[in-house]
């Protein structure tokens, strides 16, 4: 993850997790770029699930939670800030680094292919989003001005694309006004 961003602006730290249950190996790594794409990659016993599967569908469930959480937990739980409903998860994927790495005996893997593209266990969806979800809970507590830089990039993305919409409704409206 610090390779793939050395030539960027970095928001955030690397964010390291990793958990092992004795059947399944977890490691996630995580950081937040001032850029505007998203670069997550997913490994099942260092093969490249090129297309993800359930491991990177549960850190991407994870990260929206937590987020999500902490976002309201600064905000005062629910006091009516818009702000809150306005953040959907492809603005948490804005300026996102992520490489999900999952080790587990090879008898047990299940891919949606030959190919090996897309891993298919659902355990593996529930293992990683709960350990992604601890880990970055724990990391936001005891690093709050990352966090708050993350929550503050999150927040930019929402406004930058609630604007994009308010734009594009303005101008359909004035397109057909004007036939009239």
């Amino acid at each position: 993850v610090e390779h793939s961003n050395r030539n960027k602006n970095k928001i955030s730290d690397v964010i390291y997790i990793s958990k092992d249950n004795g059947e399944i190996s977890c490691e996630v790594a995580v950081q937040y770029t001032d850029s505007y794409n998203e670069s997550v990659k997913g490994f099942v016993n260092g093969i490249n699930t090129i297309d993800g599967g359930t491991h990177v569908t549960g850190f991407r469930t994870a990260l929206t939670r937590s987020i999500t959480d902490y976002t309201k937990k600064q905000n005062g739980n629910g006091n009516g800030n818009q702000k809150d409903e306005a953040i959907t998860g492809e603005d948490m994927k804005e300026g996102l680094t992520a490489v999900v790495y999952i080790k587990m005996p090879s008898e047990a893997l299940q891919f949606e292919s030959q190919t090996k593209a897309k891993l298919n266990n659902p355990e593996v969806m529930g293992f990683v989003s709960t350990t992604v979800k601890e880990g970055l809970d724990m990391y936001f507590e005891e690093h709050p001005q990352d966090a708050r830089k993350i929550i503050d990039k999150v927040s930019l993305a929402a406004k930058a694309r609630l604007a994009a919409r308010a734009a594009k409704d303005a101008v359909l409206r004035k397109g057909a006004l004007e036939g009239g």
